[in-house]
């Protein structure tokens, strides 16, 4: 499922306006999510190292791209997901996750002590951006140096190959079939033309782990399909899928 450069499915039930402070509590009050999933349990770390940041004030109209387009020589983003207004909130809010915490402080002084461009503002308002009350520890985005981005995971990938297999409709027909379930968010999705009859699809979603990596999977497996025609199989066999720099870097 994609939503376009818009909201992703919900990772908490806290309303977008919620300001949270940052005692030590695993959860919020107001939590009603699932708790057996690693990502909504607070990590046993002190607050100097936490690596996750909740953002209010948003546009109630928040997109993926207006959220990724505010940050610029932070760092890699490594999870971010939108909360959409609720109730009488008229805000939006987002929790952005980052691989390590020193991309957390950098985006920190950004946001307090203003940016190049003026004070950090996403679609106009300018965000308040605190430490997430759930606690992220650093956590590692090392791969294969044949998956690219000199050997570091990213949420942007890049899926390269025969330009009649490598298009942006059919790669996201992929994504969506009930087989492969892969729901996500996008920043954005572009096209680029490349030499000798092959064709670039670059997707920048919303996470590294849940959504990137599944996806690369997703493309991986299709050279595998038992009902693939053979001469689409060698197309897909000369696939390649590889990670990206993040331009929140």
């Amino acid at each position: 499922m994609n939503i376009y450069s818009g909201f992703w499915r919900l990772a908490a039930n806290v309303p977008a306006g919620t300001v949270q402070t940052n005692n030590p509590r695993p959860n919020s009050l107001n939590y009603r999510g699932d708790l057996t999933n690693p990502r909504n349990v607070s990590a046993d770390i002190p607050e100097t190292e936490n690596c996750g940041t909740w953002w209010t004030g948003l546009p109630p109209n928040c997109t993926y791209e207006m959220l990724f387009d505010s940050m610029r020589n932070v760092g890699a983003v490594s999870h971010a997901v939108i909360n959409p207004p609720l109730g009488e909130h008229g805000t939006s809010a987002a929790k952005v996750e980052f691989f390590d915490r020193e991309s957390v402080d950098r985006l920190l002084d950004q946001a307090n002590n203003g940016h190049l461009r003026g004070y950090m503002r996403v679609g106009g308002r300018i965000p308040k951006i605190t430490l997430n009350r759930i606690r992220v520890a650093a956590h590692s985005n090392a791969v294969p140096s044949d998956h690219g981005n000199n050997g570091h995971g990213s949420r942007v990938l890049q899926v390269i190959g025969d330009s009649r297999i490598i298009r942006r409709d059919l790669l996201e027909a992929l994504l969506n079939r009930p087989n492969s379930r892969v729901i996500y968010g996008l920043e954005r999705a572009r096209t680029i033309a490349q030499a000798d009859g092959l064709t670039c699809v670059e997707f920048r979603f919303a996470s590294y782990a849940v959504q990137a990596v599944r996806a690369r999977n997703v493309f991986i497996q299709q050279r595998h399909k038992r009902d693939l025609p053979e001469s689409e199989r060698g197309l897909w066999e000369d696939v390649i899928c590889i990670y990206a720099p993040d331009p929140c870097e």
